[in-house]
């Protein structure tokens, strides 16, 4: 068997063909375990990774009504600002 040899070059004993099937088979069990649990954390990462693509679509889109209430403050400041040099300037 294939896997026998390798079990055997890799504990360096000699096992026997059920002994190595076992093991192989416990590997196998093993590995496809680990893959669910990857397969459920990748599921779990993808809905957050949505989550954040909203979130930052929604931000996005919500940029250009901000630019324009700042603008409209920096108008209102410019105003004020402009007034109180008036003030200041008058006698």
């Amino acid at each position: 068997m294939i896997y026998s040899r390798y079990v055997n070059h890799y504990f360096g004993m000699a096992m026997s063909d059920s002994r190595t099937e076992d093991l192989v088979l416990t590997i196998l069990k093993d590995l496809q375990a680990r893959m669910g649990r990857l397969d459920e954390r990748m599921a779990n990462l993808e809905l957050r990774m949505t989550a954040q693509e909203q979130h930052l679509g929604t931000l996005v889109l919500s940029l250009p009504s901000i630019h324009d209430r700042v603008d409209a403050l920096t108008r209102r400041l410019e105003h004020v600002e402009r007034r109180l040099e008036l003030r200041n300037a008058e006698p």
